[in-house]
């Protein structure tokens, strides 16, 4: 592991004796961020955040010419306070607006302070962009009118989205030490190394977990219908679109179970591990959604004997598979429900669902106008009653009986937000008593850590927030198409690189405080962020591709980006090869478009170089044991600063020396605690299109003098990178490109 790197502070020699913190502000302005940054803010703070009383000191200046003066304030005689000291300056002639109702609100005209007690880290740090807030700091261009603003942020969550620099001393040593520089973000603790915030803990592996081997997962989710027709032909007598046509929404292809496993040693080619498909229930829908009996398999998929080899096959290659289940409603068609239609009030199954008034009506009725509950008002899917013990006890049974029966590997739960969260518990539970190892995964947008780990109900989420983040990095504010085949739930957002680490740092923060938090249990909190499942886009997505208008090398970047996180990854069926939409870039992306046939039969038109990238990179993340069982956290990243007239920054404007960020260079290490849990990795990702980054300086956890080697590169980055002494490599990355770096094979003993 690399060491501390000591900085001298910019006070230099009039350093006070006891100060704690200091904080270089470098605004970013997310409308002109390739000019220059200027420095900004500062703050001096004895270290005890999390129970001080907090004091804010404001002061500023107009036409300030030359590197900020910070003012020097005596130590507080209280070893529990914080003693804020705020200045705000530019290096440039430069006017500094203020914002006149927040000074009015938070200031008093005597002290020019305020101070309020602060019980919590929460406290402290609201009151610290509160601080921030009042000034609002121009890049170089002219002043606009009085009590304009360029920043407001005033929630204390979004304190992380000011790339502040942290200057941390121990100042209880004798003399105090020489500290350390890192981001805020860190709350870097005297002595410790800031080489980034660790966002996620590693995860290594742990025989004694049943479920360990999800973490290890690269998962190929397959629509059965529109993936591959059996080898022997379609069923006598069914009527079925051809192979490839326009998809509709209620059109069968005539995928089947058996084109799945006349196709494992393809699927297997590309690095896959783990199978899940969508639901294989009998149905009378494409998608099988609507189930009519939980416990038959479809018979235009092949029926029971057909599931039962495809799982045996799969468990011979060492493979597992996962099943999507859907219980929160049944079909029209399911065997209760039909018994509702004909019995109506004497039907032995009224109980099972939630009829508003008698007769119940399902046909010829339209949406909105229909007498029985049922999911999003469609007549076609009658809700189920989860207050009904019947109910109940009949999807437990069906929970247990597909992993007695087929010795299926687990199960993606659909829409399960609308079922009980105490039956979920008891699901898990029973399909655990059949096997410890099978994974339940539910499909929750959002940020839901108290759905998962010991004490909540499932193992696994899909992970659509590392979706949104990382599709809005790639895209690198270029237009990118939304889709609303959900429900407008899944939305993009540009965001540069900054944007994302705050974004994404936050998902993986809320989990890893659950699991943190958690007591006990199989898999001793399996809230951790390495057990949840990244994607980017689905059967109930736009496909990626059609998102970013089909910029094929960001789409490479955005999968290699997943297998660099922590978390199983899932690719859906047809992206390996380019698919789209059924209706091109130009029309429309969401279901049905995006539920084409697999291209089995334009194999010629595949895109093979994005076919080998995704072997390439799921073969990486199966060889590099850190992208699987890492920590997470960000690594600094700097170059030599330039202003807009393209002269260098003058050194003496902050204590990185004129050292500025690439705004769309993402650098992260998935790292171990200790070389003997496993070696590190830097995973480097420069989303720009037109302009390369320059030579940057990336901070790692490596020692000095080692030599690390490019695991994956592209275009044109490669070669051996030497750590220096301060635990740091140089790179230049080309446009859309990407490294991921770490020692040479031979030292790699996982």
């Amino acid at each position: 592991m690399g060491g501390t790197r000591a900085l001298t502070s910019p006070l230099g020699t009039s350093r006070p004796k006891n100060w704690g913190i200091l904080a270089d502000e470098k605004w970013l302005d997310r409308r002109a961020q390739s000019l220059w940054r200027s420095s900004a803010a500062a703050v001096v703070a004895s270290w005890k955040l999390a129970r001080s009383a907090l004091q804010v000191y404001w002061s500023s200046r107009k036409n300030c010419f030359g590197p900020p003066q910070l003012p020097v304030y005596e130590p507080s005689s209280s070893p529990d306070s914080i003693r804020l000291g705020f200045f705000a300056g530019l290096w440039n002639p430069e006017y500094i607006k203020v914002h006149k109702a927040a000074e009015q609100s938070a200031l008093t005209s005597s002290t020019r302070g305020y101070s309020l007690d602060a019980d919590d880290t929460m406290t402290a740090t609201s009151a610290l962009t509160s601080a921030l807030n009042l000034a609002a700091l121009r890049s170089r261009r002219p002043a606009t009118a009085p009590g304009d603003r360029l920043h407001n942020r005033s929630s204390s969550k979004n304190l992380g989205r000011f790339p502040v620099r942290v200057f941390a001393a121990d100042t209880q040593q004798t003399p105090p030490n020489q500290g350390t520089w890192g981001d805020w973000n860190d709350l870097v603790k005297p002595g410790q190394s800031a080489t980034g915030r660790v966002v996620v803990t590693p995860s290594p592996t742990d025989p004694g977990n049943p479920l360990d081997w999800w973490k290890d997962a690269i998962v190929y989710q397959i629509f059965p219908d529109r993936f591959a027709p059996d080898p022997a032909g379609p069923q006598p007598g069914t009527s079925l679109d051809p192979w490839g046509s326009t998809p509709t929404i209620r059109s069968f292809q005539g995928g089947s179970i058996k084109g799945i496993t006349a196709n494992l040693d393809y699927i297997q080619s590309l690095g896959i591990n783990t199978i899940y498909t969508t639901p294989v229930f009998l149905s009378t829908a494409n998608h099988r959604y609507h189930p009519s009996d939980f416990m038959k398999v479809d018979p235009m998929l092949g029926g029971e004997d057909a599931f039962r080899e495809l799982i045996d096959e799969v468990h011979k290659r060492g493979m597992r598979f996962v099943l999507d289940g859907v219980f929160n409603h049944t079909g029209r068609g399911h065997w209760a429900f039909t018994s509702l239609l004909d019995g109506q009030e004497q039907s032995p199954y009224k109980g099972w669902f939630l009829p508003k008034s008698f007769p119940v009506r399902a046909y010829d009725v339209e949406r909105y106008h229909v007498n029985y509950e049922c999911w999003w008002d469609l007549p076609d899917l009658p809700k189920l009653n989860f207050d009904n013990e019947g109910v109940r006890e009949h999807i437990l049974d069906v929970g247990e009986w597909w992993v007695k029966e087929f010795n299926i590997d687990g199960w993606r739960l659909d829409y399960p937000i609308e079922i009980p969260n105490e039956f979920w518990k008891e699901y898990r539970r029973r399909v655990r008593a059949v096997n410890p190892g099978a994974v339940t995964v539910g499909e929750l947008f959002g940020v839901r850590p108290d759905c998962v780990g010991e004490g909540n109900h499932f193992d696994s989420l899909m992970n659509y927030a590392f979706g949104t983040c990382s599709l809005g990095f790639v895209g690198c504010g270029f237009e990118l198409r939304q889709d609303d085949a959900i429900g407008g739930e899944y939305q993009v957002i540009a965001v540069d690189a900054q944007g994302f680490k705050d974004n994404f740092g936050e998902v993986c923060a809320a989990y890893q405080k659950a699991h943190t938090e958690s007591k006990g249990g199989l898999g001793g909190g399996s809230a951790h962020p390495s057990m949840l499942m990244n994607l980017f886009d689905s059967h109930d997505t736009a496909r990626a591709l059609w998102m970013l208008q089909g910029d094929t090398a960001a789409l490479k970047m955005l999968l290699l980006m997943m297998a660099c996180a922590p978390g199983p990854s899932m690719l859906y069926q047809g992206t390996e090869v380019g698919q789209t939409s059924a209706n091109g870039l130009k029309g429309a992306g969401r279901d049905p478009a995006n539920r084409e046939a697999f291209p089995w039969h334009k194999e010629d038109e595949w895109d093979v170089d994005l076919l080998e990238h995704v072997r390439g990179v799921n073969h990486l993340r199966q060889d590099l044991y850190a992208l699987r069982r890492g920590g997470l956290r960000w690594c600094d990243a700097t170059r030599q600063a330039r202003a807009p007239d393209g002269s260098e920054a003058p050194k003496e404007l902050n204590p990185e020396e004129g050292r500025e960020e690439c705004e769309n260079l993402l650098a992260w290490e998935r790292f171990f605690d200790s070389r003997d849990d496993g070696v590190d990795a830097v995973c480097l990702f420069h989303s720009g299109r037109v302009e390369g980054t320059g030579v940057m300086t990336v901070r790692t956890g490596f020692n000095p003098g080692e030599t690390l080697v490019a695991a994956y590169t592209s275009l044109g980055v490669e070669g051996n990178y030497t750590v220096d002494a301060e635990g740091c490599v140089k790179i230049s990355m080309p446009p859309q490109s990407a490294a991921v770096l770490t020692l040479p094979r031979d030292m790699h003993k996982k």
